[in-house]
């Protein structure tokens, strides 16, 4: 299977950059290890999952992302969404997950929040 992510360092941050339209069991996996890889190597850095391509996630997948976010939450590293198309946004908000996710409209809206742009 072709890579799943693309990594992009900036000044305090790490994003992880899902590159297909769909993230669901088949590569849901490939890209819950590149996160969590970004995260052990870049310890001092805010890791951020990259959604612009992701138009479709079923609802299956959010399992996945909050374990995600519960690994970084125990690590005391930073974690978000970024990039969040509004299907999948939508999704979040129905489900009220969008309380336990850092969620950015953009990444540069994240990369201000950060505070290293």
């Amino acid at each position: 299977m072709a890579d799943q992510t693309e990594l992009e360092q900036h000044a305090g941050a790490v994003v992880v950059r899902v590159t297909g339209s769909v993230l669901d069991e088949t590569n849901l996996p490939s890209v819950r290890a590149a996160v969590g890889e970004a995260g052990e190597r870049f310890r001092d850095e805010a890791i951020a999952l990259d959604l612009a391509a992701v138009g479709f996630m079923p609802s299956v997948s959010l399992g996945g992302l909050i374990q995600l976010a519960q690994f970084f939450r125990a690590r005391k590293q930073r974690f978000a969404l970024v990039n969040v198309q509004p299907t999948v946004r939508e999704m979040l908000v129905l489900t009220r997950l969008d309380r336990i996710f850092e969620v950015h409209g953009s990444l540069s809206e994240f990369l201000k929040a950060v505070g290293k742009t």
